[in-house]
């Protein structure tokens, strides 16, 4: 599946189409649906901010938010021009080997130029800038602000929704109404009603699974100090099971009227959260396994206080697992599947889940002449859960080598087998910089997982790690896989 093939619909179009949340991955499908409906809203609970900035609903996106190659192409394919509106409102183009000052295993990543370059840049400026592309662009596009959704309505069978229940929050429009529409997709994330509402009507809610490793985080928005010298735009220390449980992140955001600013996150795995109180965020920061994000923050201005965040556990619904579906109803982003935020995944993976969406529609009118949106349900969501097997398992592999971690299944043999792999990858990607690309193109989604299986990678994993077992004499034994490449 491309990320750069969107193309606008050529059939005659849908009436009337509903999405349930204002997120980047609300404003995504709505983007997509503007190439098969003649009128899309938007409900969102929050007002959305006329300027970039942080809101109520989205506690999450005052930390720091990576938007991986792959979600950045997505996106500048679906709004063209959207990078260098990003980049405008004071993004920063990265190069993911030179401008990113990576740690983990113990070591610091040696530099190199990489093919990948990302944008710096804050979740309220990349949702900000979609949702000005949005409005300006795509008339068809209506938001209704400040509602809530309290529930589906259905035909009589109850076999396809009609439209949703909705109420104002803070503008006095106390009364429940019905707006109606062919197509409702529910995109409201973590706290998504979904399972309650198909129960309401008569429809089994989804099996879910969690996987929690206890993780949290504690952010604040530093000034970058004018006299501040170093080689990297962004920094980050990666924690690493079993025994790493701390890391942290700083990554450059748009400046004000007084100069750059960086947004700092300090990160905790296994319970060992992060504190929000000034006196112990600092101390947090110098018990990192290298001062050097300590020593970048200790003397630069705060402009914030810590702002602390727990809710982060990997949560997947299997709704494409449904013996029968509401036909015209859909379930997508953060709603369906939720990622421990530390491996930077979740836009991406909502941009391509949004490329899912289009593609499913043109094979429906292809397909369903007649009734553009029979069977679309089950389509879509057997659809998305192909894009989310390959993150889910990436993230909850990690997460699953903490002790507290709940949830999840013991991995077979083959399982362990990978992840022991996946980890001498990760121990020799600091020394070897083809390593560190190819590990930067599976982390962005450009490449499958399996390209770290290539002989020629497998050669490199092995020949670094020989070296440094030469070279550190207190370096591990090899391990069997390591052995079995030696034969």
């Amino acid at each position: 599946m491309s990320a750069l093939k969107v193309k606008n619909s050529t059939h005659v179009k849908n009436g009337h189409a509903i999405v349930i949340g204002g997120s980047i991955a609300g404003m995504l499908a709505a983007r997509v649906l503007t190439n098969h409906f003649a009128r899309v809203t938007v409900i969102e609970r929050d007002r959305l901010p006329e300027t970039p900035g942080f809101r109520k609903g989205a506690p999450q996106a005052r930390h720091a938010h990576a938007l991986l190659a792959r979600g950045q192409a997505v996106m500048e394919a679906l709004f063209p021009g959207f990078i260098n509106d990003v980049r405008s409102a004071g993004g920063v183009a990265m190069n993911m080997g030179r401008d990113l000052a990576f740690y983990l295993k113990g070591a610091w990543c040696q530099s190199f130029t990489s093919a990948i370059v990302t944008t710096g840049a804050s979740r309220a400026v990349l949702e900000y800038t979609l949702y000005r592309r949005l409005t300006a662009g795509y008339p068809q596009v209506q938001f209704v602000q400040e509602h809530d959704v309290l529930g589906l309505e259905a035909d009589k069978e109850r076999s396809r929704v009609t439209g949703v229940r909705l109420r104002g929050r803070n503008n006095g429009e106390d009364q429940e109404r019905v707006l109606p529409a062919e197509l409702v997709v529910d995109a409201s994330g973590r706290s998504s009603r979904t399972p309650e509402w198909l129960t309401e009507l008569g429809y089994p809610a989804p099996e879910e699974v969690m996987v929690n490793a206890f993780p949290g985080y504690a952010t604040r928005i530093y000034r970058r100090p004018a006299n501040f010298a170093a080689d990297w735009k962004a920094l980050y220390m990666m924690p690493m099971a079993p025994n790493t449980s701390r890391g942290g992140i700083i990554l450059p955001m748009e400046a004000d009227e007084e100069g750059e600013r960086w947004q700092v996150t300090l990160i905790g795995l296994a319970k060992d959260y992060p504190p929000t109180d000034e006196a112990g965020f600092l101390e947090f920061a110098q018990s990192l396994p290298s001062s050097r994000l300590y020593d970048a923050i200790k003397d630069a201005e705060p402009l914030t206080a810590p702002y602390g965040y727990r809710r982060a556990e990997n949560r997947l619904r299997y709704y494409e697992k449904l013996p029968r579906y509401l036909e015209g109803y859909l379930v997508f982003g953060d709603a369906v599947y939720a990622f421990n935020p530390v491996y930077g995944q979740g836009m991406t993976v909502a941009a391509l889940g949004s490329l899912v969406l289009d593609e499913c529609l043109q094979l429906q009118g292809r397909d369903h002449p007649q009734d553009n949106l029979a069977g679309l349900a089950q389509r879509f969501q057997k659809k998305l859960a192909k894009v989310i097997v390959g993150p889910w398992q990436l993230a909850t592999g990690q997460d699953m080598g903490w002790a507290v971690t709940e949830g999840g299944k013991t991995p077979d043999p083959v399982t362990r087998l990978v992840n022991r792999y996946f980890d001498q990858v990760l121990g020799a990607l600091p020394h070897n910089p083809m390593v560190a690309e190819a590990f930067f193109h599976v982390q962005n989604m450009l490449k499958e997982p399996t390209s770290l299986f290539h002989p020629r990678m497998l050669w490199e994993v092995w020949r670094t790690q020989r070296t440094l077992a030469a070279t550190q004499p207190t370096a591990p034994a090899l391990t069997k896989l390591e052995a079995a490449l030696e034969g």
